[in-house]
């Protein structure tokens, strides 16, 4: 069955703040939907301009799915199995586009794509990064909030940290518990105080194998009917080597492909992710790019600079890597708070709640705005969906290839 073409033209004027929100998520919505859809803007420098472009629309044999409440506002034509159809407002938009376009798609061209019971993996992606307190739970939340703000319902995402040294809630837990996100905060592998040294004097009651093991059964239960599934590492890549049981050993497990977070700078960023990536890479571990995080905005080392730079590094010796996004240093000291992971005071700290207090919730909504600006999530998805897509061919051509011997 030939999948159906789309096309549409958002209408809305230059000053509308609205029409940058349902460009912004069309843009997210796109990856999602994948090919089939062709996606266009008109910009009327004012209202009364726009209006004009409207009673041009209207002439036409269209359906006007909505009821139109102000003159002047943002509208869509969207083209679909020989319809024309004709949306006034975001809302309608962006519900129409989720709600009526997305499951359809599905619906009768891929039936089993949100089936919980599928087999079909989810895409899943291992965030990891530097060092501890790089920003890699920042990004986390800041990719999350993303995917939500593309299109995607709580219920087909997941977040999970399957190993850790923190047993107190994150922040990215505790958005992701408000947004009805499913999250595994605390996974099978937790590196309390004197672990390694009752690992290594066989007093746990798991080997390195087993411990792995139940981190990737954990990950397939938390992404059971999932469309992706955000994987947290935790400190460096090493962390857990002397037990076996590192980031890229867990990454290993089930092939997820890595994104690192790089550190500010330029020389001293491309140095540690070069090292970085070497570990992960020597365990077969993807290393897809990276996102470089706690940038100033101004100064010799400040975003616009580390941009240039950086990216002109990876164009010209890392063309198979992508560098996905460069984020600001939030200047509240959000990211100090966001990935608290293990200090002296969080020992001390009593958890009182597990949900986000009135200031986390509008440091999270300044973590997902500077995430869905500043970072590629089209491209991120599209690369990890690709890596996803080749393993599975050569997985399948082994299987031919044993059967065929057999």
């Amino acid at each position: 069955m030939t999948e159906p073409n789309v096309r549409c033209v958002v209408f809305g004027h230059e000053k509308d703040a609205a029409l940058i929100e349902v460009l912004r998520f069309l843009r997210g919505f796109s990856a999602v939907y994948g090919s089939g859809l062709s996606l266009h803007t008109e910009i009327a420098a004012t209202a009364p301009d726009l209006e004009a472009l409207l009673t041009t629309e209207l002439q036409s044999n269209v359906i006007q799915v909505n009821p139109r409440h102000e003159h002047g506002g943002l509208f869509a034509r969207i083209s679909l199995d020989k319809n024309e159809l004709v949306l006034f407002g975001k809302t309608a938009i962006v519900d129409w586009m989720k709600h009526e376009l997305l499951a359809t798609r599905y619906s009768s061209n891929h039936n089993r794509a949100f089936d919980v019971t599928s087999d079909v993996p989810p895409l899943r992606l291992f965030i990891s990064g530097d060092r501890a307190q790089v920003g890699k739970s920042t990004v986390c939340l800041g990719l999350l909030g993303t995917l939500l703000q593309s299109g995607y319902a709580a219920k087909d995402v997941a977040y999970i940290k399957p190993a850790t040294q923190c047993e107190k809630p994150q922040l990215v837990t505790k958005f992701c518990r408000q947004e009805g996100i499913t999250c595994c905060e605390v996974g099978p592998i937790v590196f309390y105080k004197g672990f390694t040294r009752e690992f290594l004097e066989g007093k746990t009651d798991a080997s390195s194998m087993q411990l792995l093991d139940k981190a990737k059964q954990k990950i397939r239960e938390v992404g059971r009917g999932k469309q992706v599934v955000v994987v947290d590492g935790v400190g460096y890549p090493a962390v857990g080597s002397i037990c076996g049981v590192s980031n890229a050993h867990v990454a290993q497990t089930l092939a997820m492909p890595v994104v690192l977070v790089g550190k500010r700078g330029v020389g001293d960023a491309v140095d540690s992710f070069n090292l970085n990536a070497t570990f992960f890479e020597s365990h077969g571990v993807k290393v897809l790019g990276a996102i470089f995080n706690r940038l100033p905005e101004d100064g010799f080392y400040g975003l616009e600079y580390c941009r240039k730079y950086v990216t002109a590094y990876f164009q010209q010796f890392q063309p198979g890597k992508h560098v996905y996004g460069f984020l600001p240093e939030l200047t509240d000291g959000g990211h100090s708070a966001l990935d608290a992971e293990n200090t002296e005071e969080d020992q001390d700290e009593s958890v009182t709640s597990v949900f986000l207090t009135k200031a986390e919730s509008e440091l999270a909504e300044k973590v997902v705005d500077a995430f869905a600006r500043r970072v590629d999530v089209m491209k991120l998805l599209a690369d990890v969906r690709a890596y996803q897509a080749e393993g599975n061919k050569e997985s399948m051509g082994s299987a031919k290839e044993v059967t065929s011997t057999a």
